[in-house]
């Protein structure tokens, strides 16, 4: 019964903060440059997402609603793409136990915190691994994006991309084996 008043007021302030937009100021959200490991058949991308969880996502995160931060990515090699793949991130808060719970699909990890600046460093990295061909120049192109979320306590959706001034962060990086690298 708390846990179900605790996230009537908590939604009940999000929507307040979401319709008062003149306070409301969205985030430059982009990847940092793209580091590419060639390992034999396998290639391993790392990047993280940048100023894009300032502002109002704290609010968001603790609704105790599940929030998804989609990512997309597509390899090509000699201008044919070869592979791609839909992931994402997702945060749940506890309001009862105060822990948000993360789970980073294309790790195949799953954590918890209390501690806010943790789960905005666990969302925001990305460690892709693909197992493919023998490969020695690739272009990969990485996007991010939210999805409209439905605030059940005044029962509206909102578009979550205008946090982000509705622009998806997007790197495209052409990315060749080192000498060192097998």
């Amino acid at each position: 019964m708390f846990q179900a008043i605790s996230s009537k007021i908590i939604n009940g302030v999000i929507t307040l903060s979401i319709l008062l937009l003149s306070t409301y100021e969205g985030n430059d959200a982009a990847f940092t440059a793209l580091s590419v490991d060639f390992l034999g058949n396998n290639i391993y991308i790392k990047t993280q997402l940048i100023d894009a969880f300032e502002n109002d996502f704290e609010e968001i995160f603790r609704s105790g609603q599940k929030i998804d931060i989609f990512f997309k990515i597509k390899i090509k090699n000699n201008s044919a793409v070869i592979h791609t793949n839909e992931f994402k991130h997702s945060v749940v808060f506890d309001p009862m136990s105060q822990f948000f719970t993360i789970e980073l699909e294309e790790q195949d990890k799953s954590f918890s915190t209390e501690l806010y600046h943790e789960l905005i460093e666990g969302i925001s990295k990305i460690e892709y691994f693909y197992k493919g061909d023998k490969l020695t120049e690739i272009d990969v192109t990485l996007t991010s994006f939210l999805k409209k979320i439905r605030l059940e306590s005044i029962n509206k959706e909102y578009n979550m991309m205008m946090l982000w001034n509705f622009k998806k962060p997007k790197i495209k990086q052409q990315c060749i084996k080192g000498e060192n690298e097998s």
